[in-house]
């Protein structure tokens, strides 16, 4: 009986002082092994995480882009109902080249050209455009509206637009840069007849129209824009 208590106390001794320095290694190993997965994992999911949203700035995007689509979508009809002359349709492009020309003689100029975020074409310089041509276009209608009736609804929707992209302005930080077509436009001293006002009429919607669809591509750009840490707190 002796023996093997002895027996039992040596086995303890040496077992149990032998793992001590292993569970240390193996501590120490362990430790290392995250130190070095921290170093290689973290940056690879910081590049795949999704960025954050700043809800003030998309809330503004989204009901931009939903309005500017509600006038796109909407000119259709009101080009049916207001422009009545042979040969003036919204897909009619063969005659681009002819009414430009005619655009150029009513006093109407082209929409300003909203091109993809850059850095010579910052989110400031986009929303400044946007609302320059917002503006031309609410002055357009506005002076169409006085000889053609339909034109109201349209006239209240870019309104509404106007203010929301005023917002966006406002969610992003944004300050409102001067456009390069920020003009006025003498519209009603062109318009000597009915073809002229029918033509004035196919041109305001087609430009309008087209300037929508870059609207919202612009839209989609901006909200992915984040807004100076200062407004994000």
């Amino acid at each position: 009986m002796e023996a093997e208590r002895k027996f039992a106390d040596f086995w303890a001794r040496t077992h149990c002082e032998s793992a001590k320095p292993k569970a240390a290694v193996t501590d120490m190993h362990a430790h290392t092994v995250f130190r070095v997965l921290c170093c290689f994992l973290l940056p690879s999911w910081l590049r795949t995480a999704p960025a954050a949203t700043w809800p003030p700035l998309t809330d503004a995007v989204d009901r931009a882009r939903m309005l500017a689509g509600k006038i796109s979508k909407g000119i259709p009809a009101v080009h049916g109902a207001v422009v009545n002359t042979e040969g003036l349709t919204l897909d009619l492009f063969q005659q681009a080249g002819s009414l430009q020309l005619m655009a150029a003689s009513l006093g109407i100029p082209p929409a300003p050209v909203l091109k993809p975020l850059s850095d010579s074409f910052t989110p400031d310089t986009c929303v400044s455009r946007m609302l320059a041509g917002g503006r031309l276009y609410q002055g357009l209608l506005g002076v169409l509206s006085e000889r053609l009736d339909g034109l109201d609804d349209l006239w209240t929707d870019l309104r509404d637009l106007l203010t929301q992209i005023s917002k966006v302005k406002k969610a992003a930080g944004l300050s409102e840069v001067e456009a390069d077509q920020n003009q006025s436009v003498d519209l009603a001293s062109h318009l000597h007849g009915d073809y002229e006002l029918q033509v004035a009429a196919h041109l305001t919607l087609w430009q309008l129209r087209s300037f929508c669809h870059d609207m919202i591509r612009s839209l989609r750009a901006l909200a992915a824009y984040r807004p100076p840490p200062s407004l994000a707190r």
